[in-house]
Protein backbone atom coordinates (compact mmCIF):
# COMPACT_ATOMS: atom_id res chain seq x y z
CA UNK A 1 0.00 0.00 0.00
CA UNK A 2 1.27 3.46 -1.13
CA UNK A 3 2.36 6.03 1.98
CA UNK A 4 0.48 9.10 2.54
CA UNK A 5 2.56 11.76 1.12
CA UNK A 6 2.32 15.08 3.70
CA UNK A 7 4.70 18.12 2.66
CA UNK A 8 6.59 20.16 5.05
CA UNK A 9 7.58 23.42 4.09
CA UNK A 10 9.74 25.60 6.14
CA UNK A 11 11.75 28.66 5.72
CA UNK A 12 14.54 29.85 8.65
CA UNK A 13 13.29 33.75 8.53
CA UNK A 14 10.47 35.57 7.25
CA UNK A 15 10.39 38.97 7.57
CA UNK A 16 7.25 41.09 9.44
CA UNK A 17 4.26 39.55 11.26
CA UNK A 18 0.85 38.11 10.39
CA UNK A 19 -0.63 41.72 11.19
CA UNK A 20 1.67 43.80 9.49
CA UNK A 21 3.37 42.61 6.19
CA UNK A 22 4.16 44.21 3.15
CA UNK A 23 4.25 42.54 -0.42
CA UNK A 24 8.28 41.54 0.71
CA UNK A 25 7.07 38.71 2.81
CA UNK A 26 3.81 38.17 0.72
CA UNK A 27 6.51 37.06 -2.39
CA UNK A 28 8.14 34.57 0.22
CA UNK A 29 5.14 33.02 1.84
CA UNK A 30 3.44 32.60 -1.55
CA UNK A 31 6.38 30.57 -2.57
CA UNK A 32 7.10 28.34 0.25
CA UNK A 33 3.40 27.50 -0.29
CA UNK A 34 4.06 26.68 -4.02
CA UNK A 35 7.12 24.75 -3.11
CA UNK A 36 5.68 22.80 -0.38
CA UNK A 37 1.51 21.95 -2.41
CA UNK A 38 3.73 21.08 -5.55
CA UNK A 39 5.93 17.97 -2.83
CA UNK A 40 2.23 16.59 -2.37
CA UNK A 41 -0.25 17.64 -5.12
CA UNK A 42 -0.63 18.55 -8.93
CA UNK A 43 -2.70 21.91 -8.04
CA UNK A 44 -3.49 22.66 -11.64
CA UNK A 45 -5.08 19.50 -12.11
CA UNK A 46 -7.04 19.61 -8.98
CA UNK A 47 -8.24 23.19 -9.69
CA UNK A 48 -8.26 23.92 -13.31
CA UNK A 49 -11.78 24.63 -14.12
CA UNK A 50 -13.09 24.42 -10.69
CA UNK A 51 -15.40 26.40 -8.17
CA UNK A 52 -12.57 26.05 -5.36
CA UNK A 53 -13.98 26.61 -1.74
CA UNK A 54 -11.47 27.99 0.74
CA UNK A 55 -11.86 26.92 4.60
CA UNK A 56 -9.74 29.10 6.85
CA UNK A 57 -9.83 29.19 10.71
CA UNK A 58 -11.25 32.93 11.50
CA UNK A 59 -12.03 31.55 14.76
CA UNK A 60 -12.86 34.65 17.60
CA UNK A 61 -10.42 37.09 16.56
CA UNK A 62 -8.51 38.06 19.62
CA UNK A 63 -8.43 42.14 19.53
CA UNK A 64 -4.74 41.77 21.17
CA UNK A 65 -3.86 39.43 18.87
CA UNK A 66 -5.66 38.63 16.09
CA UNK A 67 -3.44 37.08 13.74
CA UNK A 68 -1.87 34.68 15.75
CA UNK A 69 -5.19 33.22 16.17
CA UNK A 70 -6.95 33.36 12.59
CA UNK A 71 -5.43 32.09 9.53
CA UNK A 72 -2.49 34.66 8.38
CA UNK A 73 -3.59 36.30 5.54
CA UNK A 74 -0.46 35.65 3.99
CA UNK A 75 -1.10 32.36 3.68
CA UNK A 76 -5.04 32.62 2.40
CA UNK A 77 -3.67 35.58 -0.01
CA UNK A 78 -0.78 33.43 -0.92
CA UNK A 79 -3.01 30.33 -2.04
CA UNK A 80 -5.42 32.24 -3.69
CA UNK A 81 -2.98 33.30 -6.00
CA UNK A 82 -1.71 29.84 -6.69
CA UNK A 83 -5.23 28.68 -7.48
CA UNK A 84 -5.85 31.34 -10.06
CA UNK A 85 -2.95 31.11 -11.79
CA UNK A 86 -3.57 27.54 -11.82
CA UNK A 87 -6.93 28.24 -13.67
CA UNK A 88 -9.39 27.80 -10.98
CA UNK A 89 -13.33 29.00 -12.34
CA UNK A 90 -14.49 30.49 -9.01
CA UNK A 91 -12.64 31.17 -5.96
CA UNK A 92 -14.87 31.10 -2.51
CA UNK A 93 -13.96 31.67 1.04
CA UNK A 94 -16.29 30.94 3.84
CA UNK A 95 -16.23 30.10 7.90
CA UNK A 96 -18.77 29.79 10.64
CA UNK A 97 -16.66 31.19 13.12
CA UNK A 98 -18.22 30.23 16.67
CA UNK A 99 -21.25 29.65 18.30
CA UNK A 100 -23.34 33.28 18.60
CA UNK A 101 -20.26 34.77 16.02
CA UNK A 102 -21.44 35.45 12.59
CA UNK A 103 -18.96 35.63 10.14
CA UNK A 104 -19.97 39.37 9.67
CA UNK A 105 -19.30 40.35 12.93
CA UNK A 106 -16.03 38.33 12.72
CA UNK A 107 -15.01 40.54 9.92
CA UNK A 108 -15.37 43.72 11.45
CA UNK A 109 -11.80 43.57 12.77
CA UNK A 110 -10.82 42.57 9.48
CA UNK A 111 -11.45 45.45 6.74
CA UNK A 112 -8.41 44.92 4.89
CA UNK A 113 -8.62 41.68 3.99
CA UNK A 114 -12.03 42.08 2.96
CA UNK A 115 -10.84 44.59 0.39
CA UNK A 116 -7.96 42.22 -0.42
CA UNK A 117 -10.26 39.00 -1.07
CA UNK A 118 -12.05 41.96 -3.43
CA UNK A 119 -9.51 42.84 -5.58
CA UNK A 120 -8.90 38.86 -6.10
CA UNK A 121 -12.67 38.50 -7.28
CA UNK A 122 -13.12 36.04 -4.15
CA UNK A 123 -16.47 35.29 -2.96
CA UNK A 124 -16.96 35.69 0.60
CA UNK A 125 -19.43 32.60 1.81
CA UNK A 126 -21.49 33.66 5.20
CA UNK A 127 -21.71 29.69 6.44
CA UNK A 128 -24.03 30.79 9.07
CA UNK A 129 -26.53 32.99 6.29
CA UNK A 130 -26.62 30.77 3.67
CA UNK A 131 -28.98 27.76 3.07
CA UNK A 132 -28.24 24.54 4.43
CA UNK A 133 -28.08 20.96 3.37
CA UNK A 134 -28.62 18.39 5.63
CA UNK A 135 -26.40 15.24 4.88
CA UNK A 136 -27.33 11.78 6.12
CA UNK A 137 -24.26 10.18 7.87
CA UNK A 138 -25.03 6.69 7.73
CA UNK A 139 -21.34 5.42 9.42
CA UNK A 140 -21.62 8.22 11.84
CA UNK A 141 -21.43 6.94 15.92
CA UNK A 142 -23.26 9.80 17.53
CA UNK A 143 -23.50 12.87 15.15
CA UNK A 144 -25.74 12.11 12.24
CA UNK A 145 -27.33 14.01 9.98
CA UNK A 146 -25.04 16.72 9.54
CA UNK A 147 -26.38 20.20 8.55
CA UNK A 148 -23.41 21.60 6.16
CA UNK A 149 -23.78 24.93 4.02
CA UNK A 150 -24.96 24.81 0.88
CA UNK A 151 -21.58 26.41 -0.61
CA UNK A 152 -19.44 22.89 0.66
CA UNK A 153 -22.12 20.99 -1.08
CA UNK A 154 -21.75 23.40 -4.59
CA UNK A 155 -17.89 23.63 -4.33
CA UNK A 156 -15.87 20.67 -6.78
CA UNK A 157 -13.23 21.55 -4.86
CA UNK A 158 -12.59 21.75 -0.81
CA UNK A 159 -9.15 23.00 0.43
CA UNK A 160 -8.95 23.30 4.04
CA UNK A 161 -6.92 26.12 5.44
CA UNK A 162 -6.57 25.83 9.39
CA UNK A 163 -4.54 27.57 11.75
CA UNK A 164 -1.27 25.59 13.44
CA UNK A 165 -2.57 25.80 17.51
CA UNK A 166 -3.05 23.97 20.59
CA UNK A 167 -6.70 23.50 22.12
CA UNK A 168 -7.95 23.56 25.50
CA UNK A 169 -10.58 20.96 24.81
CA UNK A 170 -9.03 18.71 22.13
CA UNK A 171 -5.18 19.41 22.61
CA UNK A 172 -4.66 20.30 18.99
CA UNK A 173 -6.67 21.81 16.72
CA UNK A 174 -5.63 21.66 13.31
CA UNK A 175 -7.46 20.69 9.49
CA UNK A 176 -9.60 17.98 11.14
CA UNK A 177 -11.10 19.73 14.16
CA UNK A 178 -11.15 23.17 11.51
CA UNK A 179 -13.96 21.56 9.69
CA UNK A 180 -16.17 21.74 12.87
CA UNK A 181 -16.54 25.07 11.29
CA UNK A 182 -18.64 24.04 8.77
CA UNK A 183 -21.34 23.14 11.09
CA UNK A 184 -24.31 25.93 12.14
CA UNK A 185 -25.04 27.15 15.58
CA UNK A 186 -27.53 24.62 16.15
CA UNK A 187 -25.66 21.77 15.97
CA UNK A 188 -22.72 23.60 17.91
CA UNK A 189 -22.90 22.85 21.38
CA UNK A 190 -24.21 19.23 21.65
CA UNK A 191 -21.84 16.37 22.23
CA UNK A 192 -19.24 19.53 23.29
CA UNK A 193 -18.08 17.25 26.05
CA UNK A 194 -15.49 14.59 25.69
CA UNK A 195 -17.76 13.31 23.12
CA UNK A 196 -16.44 16.61 20.89
CA UNK A 197 -13.63 13.82 19.53
CA UNK A 198 -16.22 11.69 18.30
CA UNK A 199 -18.70 14.25 17.14
CA UNK A 200 -15.02 15.82 15.14
CA UNK A 201 -14.65 12.35 13.55
CA UNK A 202 -18.04 11.76 12.37
CA UNK A 203 -17.90 15.24 10.32
CA UNK A 204 -14.93 13.98 8.84
CA UNK A 205 -17.37 10.92 7.51
CA UNK A 206 -19.03 13.21 5.55
CA UNK A 207 -16.74 15.61 4.75
CA UNK A 208 -13.01 14.91 3.40
CA UNK A 209 -11.16 18.17 2.16
CA UNK A 210 -8.99 17.75 -0.85
CA UNK A 211 -6.21 19.13 0.79
CA UNK A 212 -5.33 20.53 3.53
CA UNK A 213 -2.92 23.22 4.49
CA UNK A 214 -2.04 24.08 7.78
CA UNK A 215 -0.69 27.34 8.43
CA UNK A 216 2.30 27.03 10.80
CA UNK A 217 4.12 30.61 9.69
CA UNK A 218 3.31 32.27 13.12
CA UNK A 219 1.27 29.01 15.30
CA UNK A 220 -0.53 29.34 18.94
CA UNK A 221 0.40 27.42 22.21
CA UNK A 222 -0.91 27.19 25.58
CA UNK A 223 -4.29 28.44 26.72
CA UNK A 224 -5.81 28.59 23.12
CA UNK A 225 -7.61 29.46 21.50
CA UNK A 226 -8.96 32.24 23.75
CA UNK A 227 -6.07 32.99 26.04
CA UNK A 228 -3.07 30.90 24.23
CA UNK A 229 0.95 32.71 23.57
CA UNK A 230 2.42 32.88 19.98
CA UNK A 231 4.86 30.74 19.01
CA UNK A 232 6.83 33.57 16.61
CA UNK A 233 8.25 32.63 13.48
CA UNK A 234 7.52 28.85 13.55
CA UNK A 235 7.81 29.90 9.23
CA UNK A 236 6.13 26.80 8.50
CA UNK A 237 3.49 25.29 6.18
CA UNK A 238 2.21 21.40 6.38
CA UNK A 239 -0.17 20.10 3.58
CA UNK A 240 -1.21 17.27 2.10
CA UNK A 241 -4.82 15.06 0.82
CA UNK A 242 -5.06 12.91 3.84
CA UNK A 243 -6.01 15.37 6.73
CA UNK A 244 -5.20 12.80 9.26
CA UNK A 245 -2.01 12.47 7.76
CA UNK A 246 -1.48 15.98 7.98
CA UNK A 247 -2.55 16.50 11.06
CA UNK A 248 -0.18 13.33 12.40
CA UNK A 249 3.13 15.14 11.12
CA UNK A 250 1.65 18.69 12.43
CA UNK A 251 1.07 17.30 16.00
CA UNK A 252 4.68 15.83 16.08
CA UNK A 253 6.05 19.26 15.19
CA UNK A 254 4.56 20.61 18.01
CA UNK A 255 6.13 18.32 20.29
CA UNK A 256 3.07 16.18 20.75
CA UNK A 257 2.82 12.51 19.68
CA UNK A 258 -0.02 11.95 17.47
CA UNK A 259 -1.48 9.65 20.02
CA UNK A 260 -2.15 11.82 22.61
CA UNK A 261 -4.64 13.63 20.36
CA UNK A 262 -7.96 11.86 20.83
CA UNK A 263 -9.46 12.75 17.33
CA UNK A 264 -6.42 10.85 15.37
CA UNK A 265 -6.40 7.80 17.94
CA UNK A 266 -10.40 7.40 16.51
CA UNK A 267 -9.46 8.58 13.05
CA UNK A 268 -7.34 5.62 12.87
CA UNK A 269 -9.17 3.15 14.37
CA UNK A 270 -11.90 3.85 12.00
CA UNK A 271 -9.55 3.79 9.16
CA UNK A 272 -10.61 7.63 7.85
CA UNK A 273 -6.68 8.15 7.28
CA UNK A 274 -3.43 7.42 7.86
CA UNK A 275 -2.40 8.71 12.20
CA UNK A 276 1.60 6.16 11.98
CA UNK A 277 4.25 8.69 11.33
CA UNK A 278 6.01 4.95 9.99
CA UNK A 279 3.16 5.54 7.65
CA UNK A 280 3.73 8.72 6.11
CA UNK A 281 6.11 9.66 3.43
CA UNK A 282 7.59 12.91 4.60
CA UNK A 283 8.50 15.43 1.84
CA UNK A 284 10.85 18.71 1.75
CA UNK A 285 12.21 19.98 5.20
CA UNK A 286 13.54 17.71 8.27
CA UNK A 287 10.94 17.63 10.88
CA UNK A 288 13.49 16.78 13.48
CA UNK A 289 14.59 20.34 12.18
CA UNK A 290 11.30 22.27 12.29
CA UNK A 291 10.09 20.76 15.51
CA UNK A 292 9.27 23.27 18.55
CA UNK A 293 7.64 21.62 21.89
CA UNK A 294 4.81 24.06 22.49
CA UNK A 295 3.31 24.51 25.67
CA UNK A 296 0.37 22.30 26.56
CA UNK A 297 -2.83 23.87 27.23
CA UNK A 298 -4.01 23.41 31.40
CA UNK A 299 -7.95 22.55 30.94
CA UNK A 300 -8.56 22.01 35.06
CA UNK A 301 -9.43 25.56 37.02
CA UNK A 302 -8.65 24.39 40.59
CA UNK A 303 -5.80 26.58 42.37
CA UNK A 304 -5.33 28.54 39.17
CA UNK A 305 -6.49 32.32 40.39
CA UNK A 306 -6.35 33.05 44.20
CA UNK A 307 -9.87 34.58 42.98
CA UNK A 308 -11.57 31.41 42.10
CA UNK A 309 -12.11 28.71 44.44
CA UNK A 310 -12.83 25.65 42.04
CA UNK A 311 -13.94 22.28 42.83
CA UNK A 312 -14.13 19.55 40.71
CA UNK A 313 -16.79 16.72 41.49
CA UNK A 314 -17.38 14.31 38.23
CA UNK A 315 -16.69 16.94 35.70
CA UNK A 316 -15.58 16.11 32.18
CA UNK A 317 -13.68 18.00 29.80
CA UNK A 318 -16.41 20.05 28.33
CA UNK A 319 -17.74 21.98 31.35
CA UNK A 320 -13.65 22.23 32.68
CA UNK A 321 -12.74 23.62 29.31
CA UNK A 322 -15.36 26.09 29.46
CA UNK A 323 -14.73 27.15 32.57
CA UNK A 324 -11.32 27.64 32.02
CA UNK A 325 -11.32 29.46 29.18
CA UNK A 326 -13.50 32.27 30.78
CA UNK A 327 -11.45 32.23 33.98
CA UNK A 328 -8.41 32.82 31.61
CA UNK A 329 -10.14 35.61 29.69
CA UNK A 330 -11.05 37.34 32.84
CA UNK A 331 -7.65 36.98 34.40
CA UNK A 332 -6.10 38.46 31.38
CA UNK A 333 -8.31 41.79 31.19
CA UNK A 334 -7.53 42.12 34.79
CA UNK A 335 -11.19 41.29 35.88
CA UNK A 336 -10.26 39.12 38.37
CA UNK A 337 -7.83 40.86 40.82
CA UNK A 338 -9.39 42.86 43.81
CA UNK A 339 -12.27 40.90 43.92
CA UNK A 340 -13.76 38.73 46.71
CA UNK A 341 -12.93 35.28 46.35
CA UNK A 342 -15.99 33.30 44.46
CA UNK A 343 -16.06 29.22 45.00
CA UNK A 344 -17.63 27.55 41.61
CA UNK A 345 -18.40 23.63 42.31
CA UNK A 346 -17.90 21.67 38.47
CA UNK A 347 -19.43 18.11 37.73
CA UNK A 348 -21.74 15.95 39.45
CA UNK A 349 -21.91 15.24 43.03
CA UNK A 350 -20.76 12.35 44.63
CA UNK A 351 -23.84 10.49 45.37
CA UNK A 352 -24.87 10.42 49.29
CA UNK A 353 -22.27 12.29 50.20
CA UNK A 354 -22.12 16.26 51.70
CA UNK A 355 -20.04 17.03 49.01
CA UNK A 356 -18.93 21.14 49.83
CA UNK A 357 -18.66 21.81 53.66
CA UNK A 358 -17.66 25.13 53.46
CA UNK A 359 -17.14 27.75 50.41
CA UNK A 360 -14.68 30.70 50.13
CA UNK A 361 -17.27 33.33 49.09
CA UNK A 362 -20.73 33.04 47.53
CA UNK A 363 -20.85 30.00 45.25
CA UNK A 364 -21.50 29.02 42.13
CA UNK A 365 -23.08 25.95 40.08
CA UNK A 366 -21.38 25.43 36.46
CA UNK A 367 -23.13 23.08 34.32
CA UNK A 368 -26.20 20.88 34.76
CA UNK A 369 -24.69 18.42 36.51
CA UNK A 370 -24.26 20.91 39.84
CA UNK A 371 -27.82 21.22 39.63
CA UNK A 372 -28.78 18.87 42.47
CA UNK A 373 -26.32 21.53 44.49
CA UNK A 374 -28.15 24.83 44.03
CA UNK A 375 -31.65 24.59 46.25
CA UNK A 376 -31.73 23.58 49.56
CA UNK A 377 -34.68 21.52 50.17
CA UNK A 378 -34.72 22.32 53.58
CA UNK A 379 -34.79 25.94 53.72
CA UNK A 380 -36.36 26.08 50.27
CA UNK A 381 -33.69 28.94 48.95
CA UNK A 382 -31.18 28.69 46.46
CA UNK A 383 -27.68 28.11 47.74
CA UNK A 384 -26.04 28.92 44.64
CA UNK A 385 -25.77 30.99 41.13
CA UNK A 386 -26.42 28.53 38.34
CA UNK A 387 -25.09 27.98 34.72
CA UNK A 388 -26.30 25.49 33.00
CA UNK A 389 -25.60 23.69 30.54
CA UNK A 390 -24.01 20.69 29.14
CA UNK A 391 -21.35 22.01 28.88
CA UNK A 392 -21.98 25.60 28.88
CA UNK A 393 -20.42 27.77 26.47
CA UNK A 394 -16.90 28.70 27.21
CA UNK A 395 -18.06 32.43 27.87
CA UNK A 396 -20.78 31.57 29.75
CA UNK A 397 -19.30 32.21 32.95
CA UNK A 398 -17.20 35.27 32.03
CA UNK A 399 -20.59 36.99 31.31
CA UNK A 400 -22.37 35.69 34.34
CA UNK A 401 -19.28 36.99 36.21
CA UNK A 402 -19.29 40.24 35.23
CA UNK A 403 -22.68 40.79 35.88
CA UNK A 404 -22.26 39.38 39.21
CA UNK A 405 -19.48 42.01 40.03
CA UNK A 406 -21.42 44.95 38.78
CA UNK A 407 -24.47 44.16 40.64
CA UNK A 408 -22.18 43.82 43.60
CA UNK A 409 -20.49 47.21 43.51
CA UNK A 410 -24.00 48.49 43.00
CA UNK A 411 -25.57 47.26 46.28
CA UNK A 412 -22.57 48.72 48.11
Amino acid sequence: MAKAVVGIGHKDYIPETPGDFTAASQKIVTELLAETIAQTTDLPLLVLGQKVLLKPNLVRPNPKNPNAVVTDERVLMGLIQLIKDAGAAEIWVGDNPGYGLPLAQALEQMSEFKTRLAHLNVRLRFFDEEEKITVDNPTAVIFDPVVLPVSLMEADVYINVPKMKTHMHTLVTLGIKNQYGLILDDQRMFYHRNDINVKIVDILRVVKPHLTVIDGIYAVQGQAPLSGSVVEHMNTIVCGEDVVAVDTVSASLMGIDPMEVAMLRIARAEKLGVADLDDIEIRGADPDAVRRPFKRPVVSPMGAYDEIHAIEGGACTGCLSALRHSLDKLHSEGRLAGNLPQTVYIGKPMPDMKNVKSCKGPMWCFGSCTSDLIFNHQRCEEKARFIPGCPPHILEFYKAYLDAMADDNEDT
